[in-house]
């Protein structure tokens, strides 16, 4: 559970996702799900989908857990066999393709972002060695993570999660002090 917050807090600061929930997520919910879970036509399950809806889906204990696409309700019911009980959609229904199951899967690994997305996490340079494995990383805000460093890219500094291997660019703005200056130090 620690990752999965650790995971959602740097997508949060980054904006940095590789699957945009507006125009990649939103279409599958309207075209997959909404004939039964939408405000505008039908809530089954007490669960919506619609945008204005959606946030009340996501969080630990909810049906779509950020950082955590395996123990989310929304992704394990849309894998499951067609005569299973509990997959959605049911009976055989319009079911979700391969291809959608993977974007679905990678926005909720990513942090089930409402709002950024676009553009893919960033890939680590070649060039620039990882310096002392697994680092503390402070937040502006006071939020600790643990990633490894990966380099300096433009003002933003790229750190690598352990749980899931993805890079993300962090803003140097986003990390306090001691952070910003442990970037610094670390890329020499």
């Amino acid at each position: 559970m620690k990752y999965s917050l650790i995971l959602a807090l740097v997508l949060t600061a980054t904006a940095a996702s590789a699957v945009d929930y507006k125009t990649q997520i939103a279409p599958i919910f309207r075209n997959k799900c909404y004939a039964c879970h939408s405000v505008t036509k039908k809530v089954k399950g007490k669960l919506a989908l619609d945008d204005a809806e959606l946030p009340n889906q996501i969080g630990a204990g909810k049906n779509i857990i950020p950082g955590e696409a395996m123990k989310s309700t929304m992704f394990i019911n849309c894998t499951l066999p067609s005569d299973d009980a509990d997959v959605m959609p049911p009976d055989g229904k319009n079911r979700l393709t391969d291809a959608e199951l993977d974007l679905l899967k990678t926005w909720i690994t990513e942090g089930a972002n409402l709002t950024g997305g676009g553009a893919a996490p960033a890939a680590a340079p070649a060039a620039m060695p990882a310096a002392g494995g697994v680092l503390k990383w402070t937040s502006s805000d006071g939020k600790v993570i643990e990633a490894e460093f990966m380099g300096l890219q433009d003002d933003g500094v790229l750190l690598k999660i352990p749980s899931t291997g993805v890079t993300h660019i962090v803003p140097l703005s986003r990390l306090s002090p001691e952070s910003q200056e442990q970037a610094k130090t670390a890329k020499k």
